[in-house]
């Protein structure tokens, strides 16, 4: 029970294991709305450091808790509770005037720490307010020790926070500063948008798609969503080919609607298995497959100088999950054949590619490599087995078609006739030409 008058006669602060921050009120009651001094005195320094219920650094036996190097948000009468420093008064404490009246809006100004830290005590609505209240929303970070993801604590810091593009990063690693409490063995690190970004994109990067999963689905809100688009353009831009893995994580989980939010129209194409157009960016002709059969029964793959919406310049990409990856076969919807290249090369060491029957084999898989071209989002179709990307022939046939070949060459070069464009055949569908 929190008593006035032991506050009164309790020792002052342990300023030797904690710096004093020479705050005004840290040894006076709770004074309300009074024309009080707010700190930081200019927005242009933020306060680095709030200990929401903090006492100051303690050790115990039980481990170590608290943090020698802020200000701490505490009950008005409020003593260390553990510790060498027990029933003394909390250093740099602000006071509040109890536990379900959370409000230091007369002691802290608004969006004005860089790091608050929470550790093991309740959160309540009236506490996750405040919180969300003065933490910097552009470069602010909330760290909640010894809580669970799904406690209704969590939950109400998380739902606060949101609100202000402040998000929880799953798998996130602490700053050295805010590590060492052993009295706790977990934490929930809720960052700022910008190191949310940065989280999303870095993870996705070193393809850990597990918690670049978690963290969309924490972003995918009014407030979040734009950014996965954000984050989603920066990898392509990069040509961060782990981003259409992604993206088939994406699509298979019960957060698939963000692909049509937060990606460029061609993902929900591809992922559909919609009839689409592929269309080489150098010479404008969109891939088919020729209407003669070789002695296997396969047809060759060419580029068609006019045809844009027949049913035989219609494709469909299949995707599949192999040795952690997605590949995709590509079929073509007149034929429902399935492209490969050929077992032969030519003399450049190029392999013709060929629509086949049959689609078991590992030459019937394609990556598929999205990125950014001239501001045109373009695709590299690279077969899995010969890791030769598809390109166009630089010569035309009497009918001014090109041949489709496999590159022999660096798969991801900058050749620009490596570089397809996908759109939906809309007119296809339209006229009623191929049935779904």
């Amino acid at each position: 029970m929190h008593s006035i008058s032991a506050w009164k006669l309790a020792r002052r602060p342990n300023y030797i294991t904690n710096k004093d921050k020479t705050y005004p009120y840290s040894e006076v009651p709770y004074l309300g709305e009074y024309n009080l001094v707010k700190i930081p005195l200019s927005l242009n320094n933020l306060i680095e450091h709030v200990d929401y219920w903090g006492e100051g650094r303690i050790t115990t036996s039980a481990g170590i808790s608290g943090f020698s190097d802020c200000y701490n948000v505490n009950h008005v009468f409020q003593l260390v509770s553990n510790g060498a420093d027990r029933d003394r008064k909390i250093p740099n404490r602000i006071p509040v005037v109890n536990y379900t009246n959370c409000d230091t809006s007369s002691y802290i100004k608004d969006n004005s720490v860089k790091t608050v830290t929470i550790m093991g005590a309740p959160i309540n609505t009236s506490c996750a307010k405040d919180i969300a209240r003065i933490v910097n929303s552009d470069l602010g970070q909330v760290i909640a020790y010894g809580f669970e993801r799904d406690s209704q604590y969590s939950k109400n810091l998380i739902n606060e926070l949101n609100k202000k593009a402040i998000f929880h990063c799953p798998k996130y690693t602490l700053p050295a500063g805010l590590r060492g409490l052993t009295l706790f063995d977990s934490e929930l690190a809720l960052l700022n948008l910008t190191a949310v970004k940065d989280h999303l994109y870095n993870n996705i990067s070193a393809g850990s798609y597990d918690v670049a999963l978690e963290l969309t689905k924490n972003m995918n809100n009014d407030t979040g969503s734009q950014a996965i688009g954000e984050v989603v353009n920066k990898l392509i831009l990069n040509a961060k080919a782990n981003v259409i893995a992604y993206a088939y994580k994406l699509w298979n989980s019960e957060d698939s609607q963000i692909i049509g939010n937060s990606f460029p129209a061609a993902f929900s194409l591809i992922f559909k298995g919609d009839a689409v157009t592929i269309t080489n960016m150098e010479y404008q002709q969109a891939l088919k497959l020729n209407s003669d059969v070789d002695s296997h029964n396969d047809r060759f793959a060419s580029g068609d100088r006019a045809d844009k919406t027949s049913k035989n310049v219609s494709w469909k990409f299949v995707p599949m999950w192999v040795n952690d990856n997605v590949v995709f076969k590509i079929c073509n919807m007149e034929s429902n054949m399935y492209l490969k290249l050929d077992a032969e090369t030519d003399s450049l060491g190029d392999r013709k590619a060929l629509g086949s029957s049959n689609d078991n084999e590992t030459n019937h898989q394609y990556f598929v490599e999205p990125l950014m071209k001239d501001e045109t989002l373009v695709f590299h179709l690279i077969n899995c087995e010969h890791h030769q990307a598809l390109k166009m022939d630089v010569n035309v046939d009497s009918n001014g078609d090109r041949l489709l070949w496999g590159h022999n060459g660096d798969p991801r070069g900058q050749n620009n006739t490596l570089n397809w464009v996908i759109y939906d055949n809309t007119k296809v569908w339209e006229k009623g030409i191929i049935e779904i």
